[in-house]
């Protein structure tokens, strides 16, 4: 049975090590990494507005970004790179249901 949360796309570009840490380890507990600071999460959307919430209580506006978008596979998105550098098959449960 698929999966009815949507894919979101979470990135962040983060200044300060105490504050990098923090976030990367509510990324990393909640979500799926595609690379050091890039995570997939299966959320729904009050899932993501308090995730957001909990990542914009530690970030730094001035210094610190934070990106969020909706990851669709079905609408075009694609990976670009040696085939045996990415996750196309997984065990994550978070992500049972979707293709790739």
């Amino acid at each position: 049975m698929p999966n009815s949360k949507p894919i979101w796309l979470i990135s962040y570009d983060v200044s300060c090590v105490k504050r990098l840490r923090k976030i990367h380890k509510i990324c990393s507990s909640e979500g799926w990494a595609l690379q050091k600071s890039v995570y997939l999460f299966c959320i729904n959307k009050a899932e993501r507005l308090s995730l957001c919430a909990q990542l914009n209580d530690i970030l730094n506006e001035k210094e610190d970004r934070l990106l969020c978008i909706p990851f669709l596979p079905n609408e075009g998105s694609f990976h670009n790179g040696k085939s045996e550098k990415w996750l196309l098959i997984h065990s994550d449960p978070r992500l049972e249901g979707y293709i790739f």
